[in-house]
């Protein structure tokens, strides 16, 4: 099993369009940092004029942590076409190459090659939000100074510098978990469609129509909410609120591991059955 994992991430990484979202995330955070850099004091004053009348608010607002905070609510909404984009390649691009007999010829079981391929595309997700970490957390201290923070979302939350960081590792943590689902949908996709476009679209399909289902409290779609992944894609969010709400955060987190253990199932049985023809 070890060798087929190791001979998926060797063609993962043979794939120019593996690359593409590791560029896309460094561009886009150095613009991001860089902007906030030059422009990052404009924009906050104008974001906490309200705040300004009534509270006195001292110290380096723009600095390490606000940034990563900017960066975080900026970018989930890009790094799932990212993960889909090679995700939804896995299988289908097999069969688009004409591979796919040649592999199955081996004395390989089809469930051991798709659990091979499902490995390398979670881990390859995981990588996206570990450089996004990276690039946010460590490369950000080459523009800004750490310090405390400020959340605005339903309440004002002021954190100390020593009580952001590890609220940061459980956030990325939380996004990759979050990732794997938008990764094993892709993957469903993949394992049914004979090109990669399909797949791409399809997850992407899906995921605009339950993030509108989930963002309506009316009729049937509160009934259906709490069983949509989307729901809780931003649970992320759930960090930085204090007290955080630790029922949540675990109600969450489990919801979405039943959504990474069912699509790869799915994704299992539909590869088993079937008919390889390229």
């Amino acid at each position: 099993m070890g060798t087929l994992i190791q001979l998926e991430f060797q063609k993962l990484f043979r794939r120019g369009m593996t690359y593409i979202g590791f560029i896309a995330i460094l561009l886009i955070v150095l613009i991001i940092q860089v902007g906030m850099f030059v422009e990052g004091q404009k924009l906050l004053d104008f974001l906490i004029k309200s705040l300004s009348d009534v509270f006195l608010l001292e110290g380096k607002l723009i600095n390490n942590y606000t940034v990563s905070y900017i960066i975080l609510n900026s970018l989930w909404i890009h790094i799932p076409i990212l993960v889909a984009i090679v995700a939804g390649d896995m299988v289908s691009g097999e069969a688009g190459r004409g591979t796919f007999r040649l592999l199955l010829v081996r004395p390989v079981s089809r469930a051991k090659l798709l659990t091979a391929k499902y490995i390398a595309a979670q881990a390859y997700a995981a990588m996206l939000v570990v450089l996004l970490m990276i690039m946010s957390l460590g490369v950000g201290r080459l523009f800004f100074e750490n310090g405390d923070m400020i959340v605005l979302m339903n309440t004002i939350n002021i954190f100390d510098e020593s009580d952001v960081l590890w609220r940061f590792l459980a956030a990325f943590a939380y996004g990759a978990i979050s990732m794997w689902v938008v990764s094993g949908l892709a993957f469903t996709f993949s394992s049914i469609a004979s090109n990669s476009l399909g797949p791409v679209v399809g997850s992407m399909s899906v995921l605009i129509v339950f993030t509108i289902m989930s963002n309506f409290s009316i009729g049937i779609f509160n009934v259906i909410k709490p069983f949509l992944f989307t729901t809780y894609l931003n649970g992320w969010q759930l960090f930085f609120d204090d007290p955080i709400e630790w029922d949540k955060v675990i109600g969450a987190t489990l919801i979405m591991m039943f959504h990474i253990t069912a699509l790869y199932f799915l994704s299992l049985w539909i590869f088993t059955k079937k008919d390889i023809t390229s």
